[in-house]
């Protein structure tokens, strides 16, 4: 069966293989041409819907992967606007336990001595007084030269006692080890609960924490 269409210039009857209108002279398509048109356009709309999806999906993969490593734990959100004190430090490989000493409270602020501070190191003072009484207060310096003041206790396990080696923080009673630039977990069964940071700033010799942060502290787990 021949399939028949009509000139769009003068309504003659067409069969389907023409290429001119035998009333008019005028060029036209076939069905074929037209069919044929219609299906590769579809292809090509398909092609670009596709298109679309795959830069959609590449804008979507991009942007949670960069929200990803820029989702800052908290820990990190302190030590970050923490102040540089001193110049880079090394910590050698040999086991470096801090040194114990009091701070005192002035004006709501729990005042540590920062020359000490910078001559050892690593510093874990004890608050003498109100609610404070029972929570002690590390204090060291990153490789950075940045001060890192925190609350001084490995909570699972209920130790206040810590030591550097190399670039590790470690818990003297289960071993928990957390990169002391950070406090990123390296291992251990208490890595989810490093010294939690408290911010601090310094003011001439002393670093300044808010009494209010010691003393409404709660305990992680």
């Amino acid at each position: 069966m021949i399939n028949v269409s009509y000139c769009p210039n003068c309504g003659q009857k067409l069969i389907e293989a023409a290429v001119y209108c035998p009333g008019c002279g005028n060029k036209v398509k076939s069905n074929n041409t037209i069919k044929k048109e219609r299906v590769l356009n579809s292809k090509a709309n398909s092609n670009r819907v596709w298109i679309y999806i795959g830069l959609i999906t590449i804008v979507i993969v991009g942007a949670l992967i960069f929200f990803r490593n820029n989702d800052l734990s908290k820990e990190l959100s302190v030590i970050n606007k923490q102040p540089v004190v001193s110049d880079k430090v090394v910590y050698s490989e040999e086991r470096l336990d801090h040194s114990i000493t009091l701070a005192f409270v002035k004006d709501n602020k729990i005042i540590l001595p920062l020359d000490l501070v910078k001559e050892k190191k690593f510093v874990r003072f004890q608050i003498a007084g109100g609610k404070t009484n029972d929570l002690p207060i590390v204090a060291y310096l990153t490789e950075e030269g940045k001060v890192v003041t925190a609350i001084s206790m490995c909570e699972p396990c209920n130790s206040t006692e810590f030591h550097i080696k190399g670039s590790n923080l470690i818990c003297n009673s289960c071993g928990t080890t957390w990169n002391l630039n950070d406090l990123k977990a390296i291992s251990g069964s208490c890595e989810k609960y490093p010294p939690d940071p408290l911010p601090s700033i310094v003011v001439g010799n002393e670093i300044q924490i808010e009494k209010a942060l010691v003393e409404n502290w709660k305990r992680r787990v």
